[in-house]
C-alpha cells in the first residue's frame, strides 16, 4: 500500500500558513485595534462633515435608515436621488510606523479627507446641473453676451427661497478661480442701470419668496375652535 507523503488536510501546522491573516496588526489585543479603527473612522467623519458644511447647511442634512434613495409618492420623478458611494485608499508605509512617527497620522488622513471632499463636490455640483438644466435654469455667458447679462438673466430665472427664520435667502455663487477673477471685475466695474436692475429684481424675488412662504404657512394654519 503505497502511503501519500503529503501533509493531511486536517494538520493545523499545514492549515496555519493559509488560514492566518496576513495582515499586519499594530495592536496586540482586537478591543485595541478596533477603538482605533473607530476613532479614525470618528474622525474623518468630522473632517468630511466640515468640508460638507462649505457646500450644504448642517440643518439641511437628512440621513437614510435604510433604502437607497428618497421617494415621495406625491412629488413627481425627481432627478437621481439615490445613494452613492465615496471611497478612497490610502498606503502606509511600515517604516514609519517602526519609526514611530506620530505625523504619519496627519499625513495618511488628511489626504483621505481632501480625496472624498472633492468626490463630494463633484457629485453634489453634478446633481444641482442635472436640476437645473431639467427646468431649464441655465445661462450661458457667452450667449448673453456679458458676465453682468449672465447674472440679470440668473436672477430672472430663479426663486428665491426663505429660512427657518422667516428671512429671505439669497443665492450663493459658486466659481472657479478663473471664473472668479472675471466675476470680482464685472461686479467691481458694473454700470449703475445693470446695478439697478438687479437690485429691483432681487427685491422682487424675495417679495415673490415672503408670498409664497405666507401661502405654504396658511396651509397649515389651525382654526380656534
Amino acid at each position: 500500500m503505497l502511503e501519500d507523503p503529503s501533509t493531511p488536510d486536517n494538520d493545523p501546522a499545514a492549515n496555519k500558513e493559509t488560514t492566518e491573516d496576513p495582515r499586519i496588526f499594530c495592536f496586540e489585543r482586537p478591543e485595541d485595534l478596533t477603538a482605533f479603527e473607530l476613532s479614525v473612522t470618528k474622525l474623518i467623519g468630522r473632517l468630511h462633515e466640515r468640508e460638507q458644511s462649505m457646500f450644504v447647511s448642517p440643518r439641511n442634512v437628512l440621513r437614510m435608515n435604510h433604502g437607497r434613495q428618497w421617494v415621495h409618492s406625491a412629488r413627481a420623478p425627481e432627478p437621481d436621488t439615490s445613494m452613492h458611494s465615496i471611497s478612497t485608499e490610502w498606503l502606509i508605509p511600515f517604516k514609519d510606523i517602526a519609526d514611530n512617527d506620530l505625523g504619519l497620522i496627519a499625513r495618511s488622513i488628511l489626504p483621505v479627507s481632501e480625496d472624498m471632499s472633492r468626490q463630494f463636490a463633484q457629485r453634489m455640483y453634478g446633481v444641482v446641473s442635472a436640476a437645473a438644466e431639467s427646468v431649464g435654469n441655465v445661462v450661458d455667458a457667452k450667449i448673453a453676451g456679458s458676465v453682468t447679462a449672465s447674472l440679470i438673466e440668473m436672477m430672472s430665472k430663479i426663486e428665491l427661497g426663505v429660512d427657518r427664520e422667516g428671512n429671505v435667502s439669497m443665492p450663493q455663487i459658486h466659481v472657479g478661480p478663473e471664473a472668479y477673477d472675471k466675476l470680482a471685475k464685472a461686479l467691481e466695474n458694473m454700470e449703475p442701470e445693470v446695478a439697478a436692475e438687479l437690485e429691483r429684481l432681487k427685491e422682487e424675488k424675495s417679495q415673490q419668496a415672503l408670498q409664497r412662504e405666507a401661502e405654504r404657512r396658511a396651509k397649515f394654519r389651525r382654526t380656534e375652535d
